[in-house]
């Protein structure tokens, strides 16, 4: 990446966060501005800010500053998805070399799908699916999936933020009364179905993973274009996607 697309003010508070991975566990402002090479001034601005997004910690007893636990939270929520994606990859390999139709993995994050792994096949289509790529929960498969499966009062509050549904392909629902029917639609036979929802052309078709709990963690999905899906192979495809779910969610 070029230097001039570098935000040099994020780039600094990154640094501060990396300096403590090689020196002492606490670090006073005094510190940290001098190993950086930065004004007193500046240095505290940016700590100031980490602080209170929950990125460091100060000791009350000395000022001194330390990790804090929301990086914790972010490292174990790598952790979790680096797990799934081990557990999930040999099935999703097995359902492509039956399919040959590119298969997802997802997670909702603020609202989003999240595609943590995918798997393409002899079939592929261009897909704005690459792994770390998100797209709207409403109007794709994986999406209503995880907002079927969610407790209902995060999904209410995510409905909310959608609203007003864009369209983006021949057949998305954008009446959030008739989005919350398919919702429901989707708990009762544990499937959800994007066809040409999100993209023209394009039908989708996923299933919820869950965790020892019973939790919907995640969503499994397979992809390709509709001329060459028939309804008797969504049917299969259907059972193959929930078994392959459940096969994932035991491992679990």
């Amino acid at each position: 990446m070029s230097e001039s697309r570098i935000i040099q003010s994020v780039a600094r508070a990154l640094n501060i966060l990396e300096l403590f991975e090689r020196t002492s566990m606490e670090l006073s402002v005094t510190e940290i501005a001098n190993q950086l090479d930065l004004s007193k001034s500046t240095a505290f601005g940016l700590i100031n800010t980490l602080a209170r997004k929950g990125y460091l910690e100060q000791n009350p007893r000395d000022s001194r500053y330390s990790l804090g636990l929301k990086l914790l939270r972010l490292g174990g929520a790598v952790q979790r998805h680096s797990i799934l994606v081990n557990r999930a990859k040999p099935y999703m390999e097995k359902l492509v070399q039956e399919f040959s139709e590119t298969v997802h993995l997802t997670v909702e994050r603020n609202g989003m799908v999240v595609y943590i792994e995918k798997i393409e096949g002899e079939k592929a289509i261009f897909m704005q699916s690459a792994i770390g790529a998100e797209n709207p929960m409403y109007c794709t498969a994986v999406g209503k999936c995880l907002l079927a499966f969610m407790p209902e009062s995060k999904s209410e509050r995510l409905l909310k933020k959608m609203e007003p549904l864009q369209r983006r392909g021949p057949n998305t629902i954008t009446d959030i009364a008739e989005l919350q029917k398919e919702l429901q639609t989707i708990r009762e036979r544990g499937i959800s179905i994007d066809d040409e929802e999100h993209v023209p052309g394009l039908m989708c078709i996923a299933a919820p993973l869950r965790n020892h709990d019973g939790e919907v963690v995640a969503a499994i999905s397979i992809s390709g274009a509709k001329a060459g899906i028939s309804s008797k192979m969504v049917g299969h495809i259907s059972e193959r996607i929930t078994t392959v779910a459940q096969q994932i969610s035991a491992t679990m």
